[in-house]
């Protein structure tokens, strides 16, 4: 049982003097053979996890901001649609708040036989607001005839 412990103590386990034969690591080992890499994954983690979570959030602020573009583009159409059919300024603005939120204020312009509504909703998010995202949409139908 004796050289087994020994080889256990050489291992780096604290040993001041080897007492192997043919053990590489020379005849004195030093007790502080792994002080050099204490801490070292509580260094890596430190630094690991912040990258991670600030990953994170832009890749939620991207999803975010996916999203918020499909909402506008669909209130923006909706109202579009509602107003080429010769439905009042107070009925678009309600049908685009309806669709894409209440944060939501539409440009609507009629020039010629053309009207045009123009939709920009800020993304949400602590990323996307430092960053001053805003989501745009704008589309432009003809008037129905008729009406």
């Amino acid at each position: 049982m004796r050289p087994r412990a020994s080889v256990l103590r050489c291992l780096g386990l604290g040993l001041v003097r080897c007492n192997l034969r043919g053990c590489g690591r020379g005849l004195r080992h030093r007790s502080s053979d792994r002080v050099g890499s204490r801490g070292a994954v509580t260094a890596e983690f430190a630094v690991g996890i912040p990258a991670v979570i600030v990953l994170l959030g832009v890749l939620l602020t991207v999803v975010a901001a996916g999203i918020t573009q499909l909402r506008a583009e669909e209130a923006v159409r909706a109202a579009a649609r509602e107003l080429a059919r010769g439905e009042a300024p107070d009925v678009v603005v309600a049908t685009a708040r309806r669709v894409a939120g209440e944060g939501v204020a539409p440009e609507v312009a009629a020039v010629g036989g053309e009207v045009t509504v123009r939709v920009r909703l800020p993304v949400p998010g602590p990323f996307a607001a430092a960053a001053g995202i805003v989501a745009e949409a704008s589309a432009a139908l003809p008037l129905e005839v008729g009406r």
